[in-house]
């Protein structure tokens, strides 16, 4: 009888640990794989940037007439801020992360043309299997009209 319940114990802390295993989760924590990005925009680096992002990855802003998908559009995306935006550079000021979800409160300043400027930004990412997925940021575009 107590072999019996030993091999049930056994049974039962086997199958939790491989429960846990298999649904665990893959890649690294999601708030770290958005503080990664945000380091390699400070940094300028557009391979880094756009390998963050899914294959597939949406991504929208306050300033886009649609959402732009998969990792070319990302990278469209970045050459653009990286090519026009002098010292173009990203603070974060709160991240907030629950599951694959972070939200973040960022500071994007840099110049253009000589003036510089900071522009508060609420971010919504969705992280899956340590990559960014879905990006949305949400900023006040001054009545700008959107960019394709």
């Amino acid at each position: 009888m107590r072999m019996t319940l030993g091999w049930i114990a056994a049974g039962l802390l086997a199958g939790i640990v491989l429960t846990a295993c298999a649904t665990g989760r893959a890649g690294p924590p999601p708030e770290h794989v958005v503080r990664a990005k945000f380091d390699a925009v400070n940094k300028h680096d557009l391979r880094a940037i756009t390998a963050a992002y899914a294959s597939d990855a949406r991504v929208m802003a306050s300033d886009f007439c649609a959402p732009r998908v998969g990792r070319g559009e990302v990278e469209r995306t970045y050459t653009a801020l990286l090519s026009s935006i002098d010292d173009l550079s990203v603070h974060v000021d709160e991240t907030i992360a629950e599951g694959s979800r972070v939200l973040a409160r960022i500071r994007v300043g840099g110049a253009v043309h000589g003036q510089r400027f900071e522009v508060p930004i609420s971010n919504y990412f969705e992280v899956r299997n340590g990559l960014i997925a879905y990006d949305l940021g949400v900023f006040d575009a001054a009545g700008r009209p959107c960019r394709p």
